[in-house]
């Protein structure tokens, strides 16, 4: 009597929307892999090898080179190429020479007598340097997209008390410098993306000690800076996104010691602060919806402290899941399906640690009236339900006795309940998502 009661109140209340609502909680678990022991400072995903998984190219600092790790498939990961010398920052792949495959740019400390790198790939993940050496500046972050329009990658590379860069490709993936000083502060990170809606790539740059900056794009690759002075903290990492739903690409920015910011754009390129949180030193973020709700999510990696991971409310409010995933100083999160299941996990690049694989496990993934767990609602769920009722003569659930359990025994019971003629949503109908709404109040989303 307590759950009819419950049942009538809720529909009453107009609370109940539909059977078919999925709801699902997620949590992240470390693999338990131990990736390296090196100083990483970057790490990017992408088929390497060519066999449909997502392998890793990780960026090391020192004198450590630069590591591809390949998968098997389920998110098993083994060490493959050492590519460079170390003191790397950034790594980005993209497919520069238009063969099929991802190749890669390399950041480095330039400063060090270390230019940034061109490296090929022959399809199966061996990379060869191009020995093309792209500046000669102390580069954080590189970034790939087609700048001026000519239907190959480019970079935009941010540089340490030295103007940012933008390098052309003439299609081979072969790059010259544009020739472009973008500013003159101390960046630590860029990311790209149509921030103003005119089709083009612009960038947001993320700054230490100085304001972030946002540089829009003509179309053939020049940028202009927009005059945006966004914040003043030690910001390392920018990620695009659109955070609050309404179309247009939004801004999460992991700051030092500050609280990570989120950004909201007005469409036109122009942005406002909005949710500052979390106070750690967090040097990374990337985003992806983990919790299948449509929104992106954000994890957090964070130095010296555990990493972090935050739903989106669907309008650009994130709350603490309450996950501490390790507690290293992390560097570096890249997300992607690393063990073929089809949602997202993460790969985390830690500076003097080995680097680490969290896998993403669904828990309590429920169609409401899935009686039975087997991820379908269908009759066999409409029998085991109604069953719950008490009605066990016969064919569990088979109140008008014909031998079978169905729609019209549900009609019965609605009128034995009180429900008006079973008609739980209220669409006029009487059919199968009436009573999934019912089992779905119950609770029995395990």
């Amino acid at each position: 009597m307590h759950r009819t009661t419950t049942l009538v109140a809720l529909a009453a209340s107009g609370l109940f929307t539909t059977a078919a609502t999925a709801q699902a909680t997620f949590v992240f678990s470390n693999s338990g892999q131990v990736l390296g022991n090196s100083l990483s400072t970057s790490v990017a995903l992408g088929d390497l090898d060519g066999d449909g998984d997502l392998d890793a190219m990780v960026a090391n600092d020192a004198d450590f080179p630069n590591t591809v790790w390949t998968n098997d498939g389920t998110g098993n990961f083994s060490p493959g190429q050492a590519l460079g010398n170390g003191w790397s920052t950034s790594v980005a792949l993209g497919d520069f020479d238009k063969d099929g495959d991802l190749d890669a740019i390399i950041a480095n400390r330039g400063d060090l007598g270390e230019p940034n790198t061109v490296w090929t790939n022959d399809g199966n993940g061996i990379f060869t340097n191009s020995a093309q050496a792209l500046g000669n500046s102390r580069s954080e972050s590189v970034a790939l997209g087609d700048l001026d329009g000519d239907g190959d990658l480019d970079a935009m590379v941010a540089n340490v008390l030295q103007p940012n860069t933008v390098w052309t490709n003439d299609g081979t993936g072969t790059f010259t410098n544009s020739g472009q000083a973008l500013g003159n502060s101390f960046s630590n990170s860029v990311a790209l993306g149509d921030l103003d809606g005119d089709g083009d790539l612009d960038a947001m740059v993320g700054n230490q000690s100085q304001p972030n900056t946002v540089w829009t794009n003509d179309g053939n690759g020049i940028f202009t800076n927009s005059g945006q002075a966004l914040g003043n903290s030690s910001s390392f990492s920018v990620a695009l996104g659109d955070l609050d739903g309404d179309g247009d690409l939004d801004a999460m920015v992991a700051n030092h010691g500050e609280p990570n910011t989120v950004w909201t754009n007005n469409g036109n390129g122009n942005f406002s602060p909005g949710q500052a949180f979390e106070n750690s030193d967090s040097y990374s973020v990337a985003l992806g919806d983990f919790d299948e709700d449509g929104d992106l999510d954000a994890m957090v990696a964070n130095n010296g402290q555990p990493n972090t991971v935050w739903t989106n409310d669907g309008t650009g409010i994130f709350t603490n899941s309450g996950q501490a995933l390790g507690n290293r100083r992390s560097e570096s999160v890249a997300l992607g399906d690393l063990d073929g299941d089809g949602d997202l996990d993460a790969m985390v690049g830690n500076n003097n640690e080995p680097n680490t694989v969290w896998i993403k496990a669904t828990r309590g993934l429920c169609v409401a009236g899935d009686r039975n767990g087997d991820g379908i609602y269908d009759e066999t769920d409409v029998r085991l339900g109604m069953a719950d009722f008490g009605i066990t003569a016969g064919t569990p659930g088979d109140m008008d006795g014909d031998g079978d359990a169905d729609e019209a025994d549900w009609v019965l019971l609605g009128d034995e309940l009180g429900i008006c003629q079973g008609d739980v949503n209220g669409d006029g109908i009487v059919n199968a998502a009436d009573l999934g709404i019912v089992i779905g109040v119950w609770g029995n989303c395990p």
